[in-house]
């Protein structure tokens, strides 16, 4: 099967302007207002351009390919690095000009041409020398035009400036030069002149200045005709006039003549400039569209870098699985851990989610929640998730949120809701993702909720992924008995009587009216007969969902301890096996150099054997020659016996199973003699809790035996057991996030077995990605008393010094 080729952005473009049913959720969901915080995030006005033209596209190849973009531009910031993007003025109307047969531009605008150009250069290399990782961006950059033949052009005629150098042209360097010698010798003679006509005070100051391009005098009115020569224009007072004396008259035309020169060889120059530059036009149309792609990629993994976010797994078809989803408009406004992360999966059980709770419980924001995400997942951004997360392609996103009500055209709130209604139920399909948000509302709330259950049976009928919000009992009822539909809550602190913003699924929530109420101060009286006339029926049904709630929360919090007990438990078992692997490689090593040199000793024995009886048979087998080659035998017996016994340990192992072990005996395992470890407790029910480094286990006895050694052992401490660290600094400067933090992870563990107090971590300043990296990791490991970014003479926000727990 051959290998897809990546869509390119025009693909992408022609999919965003041909598809529009993502217009009404664009505008309810907010989707501009995070376009524009993204839009912050680049560097050209080409990037903003892109990011601001952001729309979903219902094509999978497109949002695929468009989605792992930005995952190269992520790894890219987690390594601290970064492309070569600068600001760049727009020259796309210059280019338009230049286009045209005849035409010149602007110097200026030239030289904004050349940074466009060198821009385009720079990020083609840059992407082209790491395109083995970054494939796509690689391929994406690789259709930057370049051209240095013109750049060189444009870089011999224009300054950094904007202005034509004097060297452009030969003729020009001499037009300039001719017309500083005269403009001086020009000067000169007016000063010549000034200073005659100033001890008369005919002039209102001592100032030679310009009109017209001129040379003149500020000449006093009532003294013009003292001075001959041509009057160019007065001041706005009538006070003075401005005279170009007449015995400057033809320098000052002299000068003018060549002005008028170097305005033609300019334009000559540029005009040139300009045809060279006419047939790289549409190459560098292109180019500002792939700058403006790049850079708006860029942008999108800086967001996404800002928000924790990640570019999740997408498909066809399936079910919606968020993790650990925030809202995104959130958290332009609030930290990261004061938004409650959303876990919920629609169509793999139900494809209709009914949500009730308390008002100001966070049912809508849920709802809003999974609608922004699917739109920025299918707009290419990443979305503040976990990884894990899955998206399928929805052809369009309906959304029933807030009042449209009109008094132009007769529509009351009712009215307006119940019209987007129908305009849902007659368009949704399968693929469609419909928000509806307080259905059957505005009306009497009978008819409303069932009208309200006959819509959802509809849209569930029709296969759309469906999530509603509603404050009716009977709707709740409803869920409860349909094969695809499935309620959910919003949890409710019963203790403080606030609502925690945690979504549960499963089990419909109670709306808590009372308890609101009274929490906000309302006479009791009034609150025990409104449960009088709402029947005891009605109040039970809300006492039971509190019952349940709290039984919910209950089992939620056991659920968490026994979830962080396990991943201990895991980490626990995974150490395990590790050291167990290392530690039976050893004892395969130890015993392969054994046997090696076994081997080489047992070789000399039988070589002192072999001389021994040479030398019998050579002196015929006399007593003396006898006694002297057994003493030579037994001696090379005794040598064997002697280094066969330094290839054994030092301690030998009392493997009778009736050997006491104690609290502090050297202990190894009887399966595995290589694993040793020490005995932290007298053994206990069969029993015994033993430390191998830094890991305790409790063994069965049967499984141990005793180490004895020559002399007896002194009770040993645990950190000893570790190799001791050299140094207590770790460089991870060059790495990438998640390499960097494997390194950390191995080293901070081991300086934290070893008894160390402080660590350093140098991560290095760059863009700061993989010190907001290494500091969101410490923030969760137990042993981390605190961390804080060293000072200023220590390497500053270069390097975080990490404190370990006393205990």
């Amino acid at each position: 099967m051959e290998a897809e080729t990546p869509l390119t952005c025009d693909a992408w473009r022609i999919g965003v302007q041909e598809h529009t049913p993502f217009a009404d959720a664009l505008a309810k969901l907010e989707f501009a207002r995070l376009r524009s915080h993204i839009a912050g995030h680049c560097a050209t006005l080409f990037g903003q351009e892109r990011i601001e033209k952001l729309t979903p596209s219902p094509m999978f190849a497109l949002v695929r390919d468009e989605l792992a973009r930005v995952d190269e531009m992520h790894a890219l910031i987690d390594a601290d690095d970064a492309p070569p993007l600068e600001s760049l003025d727009d020259m796309r109307p210059a280019l338009h000009r230049a286009a045209k047969a005849g035409s010149m531009i602007a110097s200026e605008d030239f030289l904004e041409i050349l940074h466009l150009l060198v821009t385009g250069r720079k990020l083609k290399a840059f992407f082209a020398k790491r395109s083995e990782r970054l494939a796509l961006l690689a391929q994406l950059a690789s259709e930057l035009h370049e051209d240095k033949m013109l750049e060189f052009h444009i870089d011999r005629v224009v300054d950094q400036e904007g202005k034509v150098k004097d060297n452009a042209s030969k003729e020009l360097r001499n037009l300039r030069r001719e017309i500083i010698e005269k403009s001086g010798q020009l000067r000169r003679r007016m000063e010549a002149i000034l200073k005659r006509v100033s001890e008369d005070e005919i002039v209102m100051e001592e100032l030679v200045t310009m009109r017209d391009g001129r040379m003149v005098l500020p000449v006093k009115t009532e003294y013009k005709r003292q001075i001959q020569g041509f009057i160019h224009s007065s001041s706005a007072s009538g006070q003075t006039v401005y005279i170009e004396p007449t015995e400057t008259l033809d320098l000052n035309n002299e000068i003018r003549d060549l002005q008028f020169a170097e305005i033609r060889e300019v334009a000559a120059i540029l005009t040139d400039l300009t045809d060279r530059l006419r047939a790289a036009v549409q190459p560098l149309l292109r180019s500002v569209e792939l700058v403006g792609e790049i850079d708006s990629l860029y942008a999108r993994a800086r967001y996404g870098n800002a928000v924790l976010g990640a570019c999740p797994h997408v498909k066809l078809e399936g079910s919606l699985v968020l993790e650990h989803a925030r809202h995104p408009l959130l958290l332009l406004h609030k930290k990261m851990k004061d938004v409650v992360p959303l876990d919920i999966t629609l169509g793999e059980e139900a494809t209709t989610i009914i949500i009730t709770g308390p008002n100001a419980g966070g049912k809508s924001v849920t709802m809003k929640t999974v609608g922004l995400l699917v739109l920025m997942v299918q707009s290419g951004i990443p979305v503040p998730c976990d990884a894990k997360s899955e998206f399928p392609m929805y052809t369009d996103v309906h959304v029933d949120i807030g009042d449209e009500q009109s008094l132009e055209n007769d529509l009351s709130t009712f009215s307006s809701h119940i019209s987007r209604l129908a305009r849902i139920v007659s368009t949704a399909r399968a693929k469609s993702l419909v928000l509806i948000d307080e259905i059957g509302t505005g009306t009497d709330p009978s008819e409303g909720s069932a009208l309200g259950a006959a819509i959802l049976e509809r849209l569930t009928q029709a296969r759309a992924h469906v999530i509603a919000t509603t404050h009716h009992g009977m709707l709740k009822a409803f869920a409860y008995e349909q094969a695809d539909m499935q309620n959910a809550a919003m949890e409710f602190d019963l203790q403080t009587l606030e609502p925690t913003y945690v979504f549960r699924s499963g089990l419909p929530g109670s709306s808590y009216a009372f308890e609101i109420t009274r929490r906000h101060g309302m006479d009791p009286a009034i609150i025990e007969r409104a449960r009088e006339i709402g029947g005891t029926q009605s109040d039970a049904l809300e006492q039971l969902l509190a019952e349940v709630e709290r039984q919910s929360q209950e089992l939620g919090i056991r659920l968490r301890r026994t979830e962080q007990q396990e991943d201990k438990f895991n980490q626990l078992s995974t150490e395990y096996d590790q050291k167990l692997k290392a530690m039976k490689q050893e004892g395969k090593e130890f015993k392969r150099q054994s046997l090696e040199q076994a081997e080489r000793i047992l070789h000399d024995a039988n070589a002192a054997v072999e001389e021994a009886i040479r030398g019998i048979r050579e002196e015929q087998a006399s007593k003396e020659a006898i006694r002297r080659a057994h003493d030579r035998v037994e001696k090379s017996r005794s040598e064997v016996r002697e280094q066969l016994s330094e290839l054994l340990p030092v301690a030998h192992r009392d493997e009778s199973p009736s050997a006491e072990i104690h609290s502090g005996d050297e202990v190894a395992m009887r399966d595995n003699p290589q694993t040793k470890g020490i005995a932290l407790a007298d053994p206990e029910r069969g029993k015994v809790e033993v430390a191998f480094g830094s890991l305790r286990m409790s063994v069965d006895l049967a499984r141990l035996q005793r180490v004895v050694q020559p002399a007896e052992r002194e009770h040993a401490s645990i950190q000893h057991i570790e190799e001791p660290l050299e140094k207590n600094e770790i460089d991870v400067r060059g790495m990438y996030g998640d390499d960097a933090i494997r390194e950390i992870d191995r080293f901070l563990y081991q300086a934290w077995s070893s008894g160390l107090k402080r660590v350093d971590i140098i991560h290095g300043k760059g863009t700061g990605a993989l010190r907001q990296r290494v500091q969101a990791y410490l923030h969760d490991i137990p042993f981390v008393e605190q961390y804080a970014l060293a000072e200023w003479n220590e390497g500053g926000s270069g390097m975080t010094k990490v404190f370990f727990k006393n205990d």
